[in-house]
């Protein structure tokens, strides 16, 4: 079950920013002509609310190594055409058709062959391993200074 955590707080922190990003964007279309600076002013706050959210979310990703930085583009991906869908069904009135379906189809079936390694596993091409090694390593050289510090008192 702890590991299932991580995976739901990156997907909601994900969301949530994502969720401030698109509405950002939606919210110029009831304004007729505003300036540069009046758009820039009015989607600040929800981009700030993007960042923050974000950098949570991919915090979480990097530290328990969930996705992968083409992964993490993929999902920007699913969820933003996720919620432009959503935005235009329920907000612009705008009918769901069926190439809408195709597309999200196909952005998923990219998503899973990227997860789950499928053309280079068909090729035969080494899939390289998720680089543990910086935490081995730091775990190593403090283990070392440990039985070093051992040794030398044995010493005296």
């Amino acid at each position: 079950m702890k590991n299932i955590l991580p995976y739901i707080q990156y997907l909601a922190t994900f969301i949530i920013a994502e969720s401030f990003s698109m509405w950002g964007q939606y919210s110029q279309l009831k304004y007729k002509n505003p300036s540069m600076l009046q758009s820039f002013l009015r989607v600040l706050p929800y981009a700030w609310a993007d960042w923050f959210f974000m950098t949570i979310a991919v915090g979480i990703g990097d530290k328990y190594k969930l996705v992968t930085p083409t992964q993490d583009i993929f999902m920007l991906i699913i969820t933003q055409f996720t919620l432009v869908i959503l935005i235009n069904h329920y907000y612009l009135k705008q009918p769901f058709r069926v190439s809408d379906m195709v597309a999200f189809f196909l952005i998923l079936v990219g998503f899973a062959i990227s997860y789950m390694n499928i053309v280079s596993k068909l090729f035969g091409i080494p899939i390289p391993k998720k680089d543990d090694s910086n935490n081995s390593n730091n775990d190593n050289s403090n283990n070392d200074n440990s039985n070093n510090d051992n040794s030398n008192n044995k010493q005296n």
